[in-house]
């Protein structure tokens, strides 16, 4: 092999090995935004159900965080708000979570 042909060649498997992991970064940016977007949903959705007297705002989170491709992982609610943790499939990466909190500002409690 002539070493024109092999710094070619070489080159090549740099490029292809760069564009793979700029895919995977995009993979796991992807996911981890997903997450961000499900968490606070799922949050704001819990929040509300609190504010109108509904009986289970975790069920309520768990709902809008299923609907988002995401699952809801850990659910509290604390006075007026409510906490949430959801995990998002970020296959081949390890799955990406967020949390979010949702509540009325303290002008606005009762």
């Amino acid at each position: 092999m002539s070493t024109g042909a092999a710094s070619v060649l070489a080159w090549t498997g740099a490029a292809t090995t760069m564009v793979a992991s700029l895919s995977l970064l995009g993979t796991g940016v992807i996911a981890q935004s997903r997450a961000a977007t499900a968490a606070d949903l799922a949050s704001l959705a819990g929040a509300d159900a609190v504010a109108v007297a509904h009986g289970h705002p975790c069920a309520v989170a768990a709902d809008v965080a299923a609907r988002n491709d995401a699952r809801l992982l850990r659910c509290e609610q604390r006075h007026w708000d409510v906490l949430v943790t959801v995990e998002v499939d970020a296959a081949p990466l390890p799955p990406a979570t967020a949390r979010s909190r949702a509540g009325p500002g303290p002008a606005e409690l009762p």
